[in-house]
């Protein structure tokens, strides 16, 4: 079996049939029936086997004629090429030049189309290809996938808490595919997107008396954790359905305007602060006496799901 080479100009591993990992995303229902629990929704992630015989980097791509810009077939082996150099092939760009043509369909046209661009789109699975860790290609945004029906499921696991609606709105896996970083691609329906290098939660605990515990949390919008602790080593990850569970859940706080307001300065003592999106924007909030239940919950779950201890 081949093995992933690298690309001697990007440093990309370039896509072999070994390197390349499908993975179907379903919205499932989780709950004690014997409880009165009517259920709660998860995403599950399943694993896609190709079938014996079937080369997958053979298999191809079709570009959606809902944006108005005619493609050429291409193959997902072309196109992780492609995307590895920045999206050009030598017979032209990769992506649609923008979202006009498309944008000229009426609403309930566009969310027909069935393509994730469209906010409102429903959707009832989303397919992932990954090729090794620094690659992926998500189906039915500007291409469709095809061949790949009735492939065998493998190892699936539940890997977020939430809607597949919530998913594909918070997800770092779907969210930068939706318009590759072009502002001319970017859905006048969507949220303000964050940088891959943006801090999109936060908790930590200020310095008080010699040998007291002290810590501080960041996670970027790509997934990326970085977590420091008084006499612990430092810990550096990624967790992109970790993150985008945290996101979901912050999605429900409702808007409030007094949340930054700290409490009164009393020397040694240690303030706590969680930071979270809420409405495109990061709200920071130091917990205290009068801070809401939510977002006292919230923090418990963000240090729960990072190691820390409040």
């Amino acid at each position: 079996m081949r093995t992933a080479s690298a690309d001697s100009k990007k440093g990309v591993p370039v896509a072999t049939a070994a390197t390349l990992r499908f993975e179907l995303y379903r919205e499932v229902e989780r709950g004690n029936a014997n409880a009165g629990n009517n259920g709660h929704p998860f995403v599950e992630r399943c694993v896609l086997v190709p079938p014996a015989g079937v080369d997958p980097l053979a298999l191809k791509l079709v570009f959606l004629p809902c944006f108005g810009d005619p493609k050429p077939e291409t193959t997902l082996g072309a196109y992780f090429k492609a995307q590895a150099e920045g999206l050009d092939l030598p017979g032209g760009d990769l992506l649609p030049r923008s979202l006009d043509g498309y944008l000229h369909h009426d609403e309930a046209e566009r969310r027909a189309f069935g393509t994730l661009v469209e906010p409102r789109s429903e959707r009832s699975s989303v397919l992932v290809v990954w090729n090794g860790k620094a690659q992926w290609y998500v189906d039915e945004v500007f291409y469709r996938l095809e061949g790949v029906d009735g492939w065998t499921r493998g190892a699936c696991a539940d890997v977020v808490e939430g809607s597949l609606k919530d998913f594909i709105r918070f997800s770092p896996l779907i969210q930068p595919r939706l318009s590759e970083g072009r502002s001319e691609l970017h859905h006048p329906g969507r949220a303000r997107e964050f940088s891959a290098d943006d801090c999109v939660l936060g908790l930590s605990k200020s310095p008080g008396m010699p040998n007291t515990l002290r810590y501080s949390l960041e996670v970027f919008a790509d997934g990326r954790f970085h977590r420091t602790a008084t006499h612990q080593l430092d810990v550096h990850g990624a967790d992109v359905h970790r993150l985008t569970t945290l996101l979901i859940a912050a999605s429900r706080i409702k808007e409030v305007h007094d949340l930054s307001i700290p409490p009164p300065f009393v020397h040694d003592r240690q303030t706590t602060m969680v930071i979270f999106p809420l409405s495109g924007r990061n709200q920071r909030v130091t917990l205290g006496p009068n801070t809401r239940p939510e977002v006292e919950d919230f923090a418990k779950k963000v240090a729960a799901a990072y190691g820390i201890e409040l």
